[in-house]
C-alpha cells in the first residue's frame, strides 16, 4: 500500500513538473509577443504622425533618455508632442533582438532605422500594468553616426 501511495506521489509530481514550466513559458511568449506588438504600434503611430496612439504605449512615469540630451519624463514630453509628430519619418524599422522578462518588468534591447538610412540602437524598460498591458518606462536610445 505505501508503495502505491509513493508511486501516485512520484507520477503526480512529475505531471506537476511538466505542466508548470509550461505556463511559465505560455505566460513568457504571451508577453513577449505583447511587446513585440508594442513596437509595431510604436512605429506605426511615428510614421502616420499619431501623437494620441504613440502616447498611449509610455507609462504614465515614463522616461526618455535621448542622445546628447537629458532625460525627460512623461509629463515634461507628452504635451507638444502632436506638434513634435506634424513630420513624420517616411519609415521605421524596429528590430528587437532580444526581450527578457520578468515579473511585471521587462527589457527590449535592438537596433532601429529611420527614413532608410539613419541606424541606432535601443535599450527599453517596461513595467506591467495591473491590466496585464505593458507600456514604457524608460527609453534610452542613440544613433549609430552623427
Amino acid at each position: 500500500m505505501i508503495k502505491k501511495i509513493q508511486a501516485i506521489l512520484v507520477a503526480g509530481a512529475l505531471v506537476a513538473a511538466s505542466v508548470i514550466p509550461t505556463w511559465v513559458l505560455a505566460d513568457t511568449v504571451a508577453d513577449e509577443q505583447a511587446i513585440l506588438e508594442i513596437w509595431s504600434t510604436y512605429t506605426e503611430a511615428r510614421v502616420s504622425g499619431d501623437a494620441e496612439t504613440w502616447l498611449s504605449l509610455w507609462d504614465e512615469e515614463g522616461m526618455r533618455l535621448p542622445p546628447g540630451a537629458p532625460a525627460v519624463d512623461f509629463a515634461t514630453f507628452a504635451p507638444g508632442t502632436a506638434e513634435r509628430f506634424a513630420n513624420p519619418p517616411a519609415s521605421m524599422v524596429i528590430n528587437s533582438e532580444e526581450i527578457v522578462i520578468t515579473d511585471d518588468w521587462a527589457y527590449s534591447r535592438g537596433n532601429f532605422t529611420v527614413n532608410d538610412g539613419l541606424e541606432g540602437k535601443f535599450l527599453t524598460i517596461f513595467r506591467k500594468h495591473d491590466d496585464g498591458s505593458w507600456r514604457i518606462y524608460r527609453d534610452a536610445f542613440n544613433f549609430n553616426s552623427e
